[in-house]
């Protein structure tokens, strides 16, 4: 994904995201991609506390997976590059990258959003102008 194209999130490791060992606990993977997902949906004008708010719809994540390349730890300053990698007609798919500033790719995570009707949770198609949102961090 070109850099260009992708929301791009600073972040510094902390103490409390790393386990005894000094690493980068997994489950904080996730964890960390969901804050840069956090500030790419407000960059976009769909900040999640209003979404939640509204209760018009929601976004719940369906599916999720991560790879490490590099340890990470205490520290370690981080670029996550996150861009909508596949968007469906009621769901899609955010890629995640991590960089060290050397360019140094750390760890890749993705996660799957399905937008569902808040009171029934059956999927719906994904608004227009969420869908237009999107498209600005779209590899398509």
């Amino acid at each position: 994904m070109s850099s260009q194209k992708a929301f791009q999130f600073p972040y510094i490791v902390g103490l409390h995201d790393t386990d005894a060992a000094d690493y980068l606990f997994s489950a904080n993977l996730i964890r960390i991609c969901h804050i840069a997902y956090e500030a790419m949906m407000a960059s976009l004008g769909f900040p999640l506390g209003s979404l939640l708010k509204q209760r018009d719809f929601a976004l719940p994540i369906v599916h999720i997976e991560g790879d490490f390349k590099q340890r990470l730890t205490v520290s370690d300053e981080l670029t996550i590059s996150a861009w909508v990698s596949r968007l469906g007609g009621s769901s899609y798919t955010i890629s995640y990258e991590l960089r060290k500033p050397d360019g140094e790719l750390c760890a890749t995570a993705s996660t799957v959003q399905v937008c569902v009707d808040w009171n029934s949770s059956k999927s719906q198609p994904l608004p227009a102008p969420l869908r237009e949102a999107l498209g600005r961090y779209s590899e398509a």
